[in-house]
């Protein structure tokens, strides 16, 4: 661990309720497309079967998204119910992580509503990639950091190892998705994989 000298900078307490409020507008945001759908659907004469058979692509979107912004919500407040103040730089981190977070559910809406190509795949991969670059670049500063952490806790490389698993693995799935489009985004189940890549890395931290 790398101890600092640096006295402590603000406390994170209104940065955690202003990104916990973002979060929740981006949670909400996700189910417009679909709101949108049930006017058209009325309009068409559909029942319910049908509206839900014709936005399927929209509904499993909104599916997996929700669970993927409720994942990050998890492992940001995990990682800020360990600081009491803010390391140097992670004011920004933060906020290329909202970022992300933000425009994911712009990147949902693209993927229900038009062919999956490889710019699609990029943008909606790519915009999960910041997310897990941003929440990992967090807790490799607040790791460096000691004097901004909770009394009697503490960010452990663990958990860094956790993030870097997941960062490797959306890498991965990226590129599997660029070269087989056909793929598309079933290769997100190599996020499956991250307790095993995890313990890889962990077992060459120790050596």
């Amino acid at each position: 661990m790398t101890e600092s000298a640096s006295p402590p900078g603000a406390s994170v307490e209104r940065l955690v309720f202003f990104s916990d409020a973002a979060v929740a507008i981006a949670l909400t945001l996700l189910i417009l497309p679909l709101m949108e759908g049930v006017g058209e659907a009325v309009h068409e004469g559909l029942d319910a079967f049908g509206y839900l058979g014709q936005n399927i692509s929209a509904v499993v979107s909104f599916v997996l998204s929700f669970v993927i912004i409720a994942r990050f919500w998890r492992s940001h407040r995990r990682l800020f119910d360990r600081l009491e103040f803010e390391a140097p730089g992670i004011f920004w981190l933060n906020m290329a992580w909202l970022l992300s977070i933000v425009f994911l559910p712009v990147a949902t809406a693209i993927t229900g509503a038009m062919p999956v190509d490889r710019p699609q795949l990029t943008v909606y991969i790519g915009t999960m990639l910041i997310a897990s670059l941003s929440l990992t670049g967090m807790e490799m500063v607040a790791w460096r950091h000691p004097e901004t952490w909770v009394e009697g806790a503490q960010v452990s490389r663990e958990a860094i190892h956790v993030s870097w698993a997941m960062v490797i693995l959306m890498v991965l799935a990226l590129g599997v998705a660029l070269a087989w489009p056909v793929v598309g985004y079933w290769a997100l189940l190599l996020l499956l994989l991250a307790r095993p890549v995890r313990l890889l890395l962990d077992r060459f931290d120790a050596r």
